[in-house]
Parts: structure tokens; sequence; C-alpha cells
């Protein structure tokens, strides 16, 4: 698992060098995350950031300020980002953003309210207050591909999209986008453990994968026969494509370095243009299989397991798609009557 160490010290190292010449607070609170994910602390460390910019207008604000934070400054400052503009369009912050918002400056005031050796940075943490008033995330319809629509995706990667010389940049990379569309789609792998799977990390003989999943989980994942396929055929490609650079990561860019989730992102996106009224992202195709498995197994279980989720608690979104199909056999049953 190479590729997640090296994914690791790397962004740990973006994220040390973006705080060294700030507030010795801010990298105490660093450290204070500890094991947190890089991803997660990097959501952290820039919410916690703009805070504090938007806070001391454009300066990192003293302790003595920070003092003088209260639920209200809070309050005002989601109210003040709840809204941006977009191509000259006003467009309104999703809850589930200023949830994740609100929590890392819970996480910030928490850390910096707790005795620090000789005492505290700060008196009172304003989310003790019951004043602060926390938005509830609402749950959002489960936007997935049906097998037909993954079918015409799959297609649209063999076949190319664009003008000609698009088609013909594409031919040289179209296992590769195949594969990075289809392993979430039956494995339901999110973008990051994707992006840090490296060659020693495939297992032909037992057709298994090794990754790191969210949390530091290392698991063993399944993959078909065509899979296989697949990855034998980008893997003869990727060869000719690399030359004489030497690396262990499997899902190259153009540039022969490991592809980033962004690129991985801007690579679904391309080829699912073609699917009307849904915005697809490798998170959707974690939705896909997800709610494909439960409409092919009924097994709620089973896709928790297979999504890597602690409960079932979130896996019930993806069976609650075909709730209509509970309520279409009582009316079919009915019309027996009728």
């Amino acid at each position: 698992m190479r590729g997640r160490v090296e994914h690791r010290t790397k962004m740990e190292t973006f994220i040390k060098d973006k705080i060294s010449d700030m507030p010795d607070y801010l990298n105490r609170y660093y450290q204070f995350l500890g094991d947190k994910s890089h991803t997660t602390k990097m959501v952290y460390i820039n919410n916690v950031i703009r805070f504090l910019l938007h806070y001391g207008n454009g300066k990192y604000p003293t302790i003595q300020d920070l003092n003088n934070v209260d639920p209200f400054v809070i309050q005002s400052y989601v109210s003040e980002i709840g809204f941006y503009e977009v191509n000259d369009e006003v467009r309104e912050l999703k809850e589930t953003s200023k949830c994740t918002i609100l929590s890392s400056l819970s996480s910030f005031f928490g850390f910096i309210s707790i005795p620090q050796g000789a005492g505290k940075y700060i008196e009172d943490n304003p989310f003790n207050s019951k004043l602060l008033k926390r938005p509830k995330p609402q749950e959002n319809q489960v936007v997935f591909l049906t097998p037909e629509e993954v079918k015409i995706v799959e297609k649209q990667i063999l076949d190319g999209v664009g003008n000609q010389t698009s088609v013909s940049k594409q031919k040289n990379w179209k296992y590769r986008d195949l594969l990075l569309f289809r392993l979430p789609v039956i494995n339901g792998l999110r973008v990051t453990a994707l992006s840090e799977i490296n060659i020693e990390d495939i297992d032909f003989i037992n057709k298994k994968i090794r990754v790191t999943e969210k949390r530091n989980i290392t698991k063993d994942v399944d993959f078909d026969y065509q899979t296989m396929i697949y990855l034998q055929l980008w893997i003869e490609q990727r060869r000719k494509l690399l030359g004489d650079v030497k690396t262990n990561v499997l899902f190259i860019s153009n540039r022969r370095t490991r592809m980033t989730t962004r690129s991985i992102e801007n690579v679904i996106s391309k080829y699912t243009e073609c699917i009307p009224g849904k915005h697809i992202t490798p998170h959707k195709l974690r939705s896909t299989c997800g709610t494909n498995l439960y409409q092919a197994k009924k097994d709620i279980y089973l896709v928790s397991k297979v999504l890597g989720h602690k409960n079932t608690a979130p896996t019930k979104r993806y069976a609650a798609v075909f709730d209509k199909d509970i309520t279409n056999a009582v009316n079919d049953v009915a019309n027996l009557y009728s």
C-alpha cells in the first residue's frame, strides 16, 4: 500500500508548509487533529483559515481577538458565506457544506478552549452556547446510474467522445478511463482509494485489489473476469506510455504521474455528460454500486459490507430508492380483486 503512504506523506507535507508561517495556535491545532485522515485535516484547516481571515479582516486574529468570538460572530459568518456567485449566478451554500464548516470551527474552538500547559488560549468556547443554531443537513436524493446507463457510459469510453482529434487522443487512455469508471460502479471504491492503487496491489491470481479506504481501513476488493481483462490491457498500454519513466502507480496522468482525485473527477464528468438530468461524480458511482446492488440482492447488510459502512444507517438511503416497489406491489395485489 505504498500509494497510500506516498499520498498521505505528500498531503501532510503540503499542510505543514501551508501553516508553517501562521500563528502558533494553528500549528498546535494541526497536531491536535492527530490521526484524522489527511483529507479531513485539509478540509478542517482550510475552513478554519477562511474564518480567521474573515474575522480578522484579512489578518490572523490574536488570542485576545479570539476571546471575543461569541455565538453571534459564528452565526453571522455562516450567514455571510451562505450565498456566493458563479458566473454571475447567485447560489446558496448547501446545508451539508454549512455543517462541515461548523464542524471544523467547533473542532478548532474546542481545541483552543482546553488547557494548554500554562493555561487556555480562550476562556469560553462559543460552541458550548445554546444560542448557536446548527443547520440540519438535508438528506439529498440518491443520484445513480441504472444498469442501462452504465452500459451507455462504458460504450462512450470505448468509442471516445468529442471531435476526431479528441477521440484519437483518448484511444491511448480508454482502458484506464474504463477502469476509473468500472471499479467504483462494481466495488463502490472511493475516489481517493482509487487514485492510490499501485501495480503491486493487484492480485491477478485471486482477482483482488488491496486498497485503503476511509478511516485507514485496508481491505481486499474482488474484481470480475472482464475487469481483469481491462486491467491487463491497461497495464500493457501503460507500459508503452511510460517508456523510460519508472513508477508503480496504476492510474497515471498524461504527465506520467499519479492521477489526482480532481483529474479522476474530470474523466468521469467527461464521459457521463451523455446521461441527461444527472450530474455524475465519482461518489455518484459509489451510489450506483449501492443502489443497483440492493435492487439485485435486496440485502442491506451485504450492501453495507461492500460499501464499507460501519452500520446500515447510511446504507438505507439506497434501499429507500425502491420503496415505490412496495407501493406498486400493494396496488398490483389490490387490482386482483377489482
